[in-house]
């Protein structure tokens, strides 16, 4: 009787931790891979969740926002996991902003703080700022520059893996705005 429930159970076991296995396998290699055009949304969506949160600065900072992209050099495939045509990217994407005095950058980085802990996020306190990570895993940060002591708005992605389609008109390197596409201007000569 006993063998009738053993044989099973450890049939089971032995099923769940070979997923578990595969499953640990994929992590240690950096997730699963996925399309150029899911990066791309993913780099779309990393630069939205900044200008929104440039947006919703109060007070407002004077100019426009526009994106500038940062290298990350933590998103590396170190062990050599990657075939042939996977890349892997994070986007990583900075705002300057013009406050007009060091009060204006204070308060608004007061009121962000309220803002995201009224939506229910957790807020960490960094150098000269705060950070919260918001939806997909995309990190903001507010705080002043680290070479330049300037107000500076982070909005950092994470890493993923992407079949780099050769041919596709798509290439990170050269979206320096973040919007999805390498525009005439962003194109290397």
């Amino acid at each position: 009787m006993k063998s009738k429930i053993v044989v099973p159970v450890l049939g089971v076991a032995l099923v769940a931790l070979l997923g578990l296995t595969a499953k640990a396998c994929e992590s240690i290699e950096g997730g699963p891979v996925r399309s150029t055009d899911e990066f791309r949304d993913h780099v779309r969506a990393t630069t939205r969740a900044g200008e929104d949160v440039y947006r919703a600065l109060s007070p407002a900072p004077a100019k426009e926002p526009y994106a500038s992209q940062q290298g990350s050099s933590s998103c590396v495939d170190d062990f050599g996991f990657d075939d042939t045509g996977v890349s892997r990217d994070q986007p990583l994407f900075t705002w300057d902003l013009d406050f007009a005095s060091g009060d204006d950058y204070r308060a608004a980085l007061a009121s962000l703080r309220d803002t995201w802990r009224e939506e229910g996020r957790t807020v960490e306190k960094v150098d000269h700022g705060i950070t919260a990570t918001l939806d997909d895993g995309i990190r903001v940060t507010l705080h002043l520059g680290y070479y330049d002591g300037e107000p500076e708005l982070r909005a950092q992605g994470t890493c993923m893996r992407y079949r780099d389609d050769y041919g596709d008109e798509y290439d990170y390197m050269f979206d320096d705005n973040g919007d999805g596409t390498v525009d005439e201007y962003e194109r290397p000569n």
